[in-house]
């Protein structure tokens, strides 16, 4: 059964940067993703149609305004995912609550196990994975530079897939309950 995520999407300077980051990474002979755009992942369900997990996730991207972030650093997982970490922010955590819930509610249990709990949520944006410790070492005692990164929207996408199934700006919705920016559902 396909898993659909739903996901913090950055603003377009900010993933121009994270790509540049990507392209470092890479550049020292680890295994990067690109298969879907810079985000955070916020929740995530085990569906046969991603239809129930974007109207859900229009419902979560309304309720909420755009984020400003700083991401602070880089970070590991044991598993050998390198990954870009945001300051902390109660927005963000709040974003991701929501999320999380919305999608228990509409009994689309979580895909991801107690990672998605938001007791256990951890906010990253997954540069490379698989990278041996040596790696992940050598990669993290570079540090980074901060920078500035706005969460403008909701993406849902399909682990396995490539680009959006749907991106849906955060804010509120118009009177025809489409959504006052511009957003886009593709099949």
């Amino acid at each position: 059964m396909p898993v659909a995520v739903v996901c913090a999407a950055f603003d377009a300077a900010a993933d121009a940067v994270i790509e540049e980051l990507r392209a470092q990474v890479e550049a020292t002979g680890q295994r990067v993703r690109r298969a879907h755009r810079p985000h955070l992942t916020l929740a995530a369900a085990r569906v046969i149609d991603a239809d129930e997990v974007v109207a859900r996730a229009a419902e979560v991207a309304a309720r909420h305004r755009p984020i400003s972030l700083t991401m602070a650093g880089l970070d590991s997982f044991p598993s050998g995912v390198v990954f870009v970490r945001p300051e902390p922010s109660a927005a963000l955590r709040e974003l991701q609550r929501d999320a999380h819930q919305t999608l228990v509610a509409a009994r689309l249990g979580p895909a991801f196990g107690e990672q998605g709990d938001p007791a256990q949520w951890v906010a990253h944006c997954t540069l490379a994975t698989r990278v041996p410790a040596r790696g992940r070492n050598r990669l993290l005692g570079k540090g980074l530079r901060p920078f500035a990164a706005s969460v403008e929207a909701l993406a849902v996408i399909l682990v396995g897939g490539h680009g959006d199934v749907a991106h849906l700006p955060l804010g509120p919705q118009g009177p025809d309950g489409a959504s006052s920016g511009h957003g886009t559902i593709t099949a």
